[in-house]
């Protein structure tokens, strides 16, 4: 039996955190191996946990906590141990705090109005490294570079960007194809089955366009074809 994904959930309210922890365990591949009520306890809790060689793969963090808030808890899990993957689990789909949440270091972004069936697909795709966004909060990202001027002012800081030179012009039309569907908020399959192609395939491509865009995951070649105005 393949490893189970460990989750951690982090929430002010118990009995919110109570049913998530009930709605993951429903799943065979998943298990909660703790739960915090805001970004200090967290910390102290990822801490011990490491102590016993159990980090967890995937935590759902909350946004509006006390003490700490989700955040500045996502920067520093991110900083102290970056093989952490945190999905922002909150009510809130103010483009501000998407954009810090990414910053921070953040691989996903969902709405807590998102079924069991969602979430548990949302932390098997953030364990494996991949971004994943809430179409509504997508959309959010995506059109605040057309509707303003600039992303608003931020005070988390940034992980390091990614080294590559953008070499747009070498984009093939099939990987435009792909950047397009991409840009949409299409999954690797719906990228596979739009176009006819082996998900192997979408991901070889999809490798291509990170590297000719200088860009280091699906959320930032979108935002860079939006701003080169590739779409």
């Amino acid at each position: 039996m393949a490893e189970r994904i460990r989750v951690m959930i982090v929430d002010d309210q118990r009995l919110l955190c109570e049913g998530f922890r009930k709605l993951i365990e429903l799943e065979s591949d998943l298990e909660v191996i703790g739960i915090a009520g805001d970004g200090k306890e967290v910390l102290a809790i990822v801490e011990r946990l490491q102590a016993e060689h159990m980090l967890p793969d995937v935590v759902l963090m909350d946004v509006r906590m006390p003490r700490l808030d989700g955040i500045a808890a996502t920067h520093a899990l991110k900083e102290r141990w970056p093989g952490i993957r945190v999905i922002i689990l909150t009510t809130f789909d103010d483009r501000e705090l998407i954009q810090t949440g990414l910053q921070a270091g953040a691989l996903g972004y969902v709405l807590k109005d998102i079924t069991a069936e969602q979430l548990a697909a949302a932390i098997r795709v953030v364990a494996q490294g991949q971004v994943l966004l809430h179409p509504d909060v997508a959309h959010k990202v995506l059109t605040s570079l057309s509707s303003a001027q600039s992303l608003p002012a931020v005070t988390a800081p940034a992980p390091p960007t990614f080294d590559g030179v953008c070499d747009v012009e070498q984009l093939t039309e099939r990987e435009r194809e792909i950047l397009t569907l991409l840009t949409r908020g299409a999954s690797n399959r719906e990228i596979s089955e739009t176009l006819y192609i082996a998900s192997g395939t979408v991901k070889n491509h999809l490798s291509n366009i990170l590297g000719k865009l200088g860009v280091r995951d699906r959320t930032q070649a979108a935002l860079k074809a939006r701003e080169l105005g590739l779409l």
